[in-house]
């Protein structure tokens, strides 16, 4: 199964004019998108996690998905609609966590081509007030294969001062309420490699089990290579996003697949992972 995580910045690699309307915007952003979807096509990704992927705050809703209201500017919805345009079809859950940047809804959704089954979302932080940045929920969305259902959570935590720590917990908890032992948990941790909070990751067992960072599975000797670019909060490049799996899944391969080229301030990671099928 491919696995491909992507912080997708909120529509901020193009400047928001004034004197644009939503629609005039979103035709210029298109060709980040279009890139995007180009990758996600070519590679036949199988699962896609996205953060920070926004939708227009002024518009309504024309459509839901699993209850929660998708406008037309919804960054997953348009990826979805241009991935059918090479005759690709997925489904997509989405939810958002908080307002970003004055004009967007910013939450996380996942991409399947599995249909999915199910879908819930939660609040993860301290603050739940969608006004403050620093209100973080997490999305969980179920597939089914022939070993049974797998749940798959896109993330977006806070920084170390923010409280990282106890929303890692919370999220754990919530995996060990659910129950399911096949899970795969991929987005931005927001901290990085070798740090003290990824070392707790790393060791905190999720269902009696430690989890795998795919990167370093599949890449031993680029322990820190970054995926993140760097933006006004933080100038260093580092790696901050993760694809983790349980310890009897089967790591292939692991990269970044838009180190050359940006259409976010992060770089994205494909993972090519084996489901255990118990």
């Amino acid at each position: 199964m491919k696995v491909l995580t992507l912080n997708l910045h909120t529509y901020q690699e193009i400047a928001y004019s004034n004197g644009d309307t939503i629609e005039v915007f979103l035709e210029k952003y298109m060709a980040i998108q279009r890139r995007i979807v180009e990758m996600i096509a070519n590679e036949d990704v199988d699962i896609c996690f996205f953060q920070e992927a926004g939708q227009y705050m002024y518009e309504e809703p024309d459509s839901f998905v699993h209850g929660i209201g998708i406008k037309k500017s919804n960054y997953v919805r348009r990826l979805i609609e241009m991935l059918s345009e090479y005759g690709k079809n997925y489904h997509f859950v989405w939810d958002m966590a908080h307002y970003g940047f004055g004009i967007w809804e910013e939450g996380l959704g996942i991409v399947s081509k599995f249909p999915i089954v199910d879908f819930e979302s939660r609040y993860v932080s301290k603050e739940e007030d969608p006004n403050t940045f620093y209100t973080r929920k997490i999305i969980r969305a179920r597939i089914e294969d022939k070993g049974g259902p797998i749940d798959l959570y896109s993330v977006h935590f806070n920084w170390k001062e923010a409280g990282f720590e106890d929303e890692y917990e919370n999220f754990v908890r919530w995996v060990e309420e659910i129950g399911n032992e096949r899970f795969i948990i991929a987005g931005d941790f927001n901290v990085p490699y070798g740090s003290e909070e990824y070392k707790m990751v790393m060791k905190r067992e999720i269902l009696g089990s430690k989890v795998l960072d795919c990167w370093i599975v599949a890449n031993p000797n680029e322990p820190d290579k970054p995926t993140f670019f760097g933006d006004k909060i933080s100038e260093e490049s580092a790696r901050i996003d993760y694809v983790f799996v349980p310890e009897r899944f089967s790591v292939k391969s692991a990269r970044i697949v838009f180190e050359n080229e940006r259409v976010s301030d992060h770089k994205g990671v494909l993972v090519n992972v084996e489901i255990s099928q118990e």
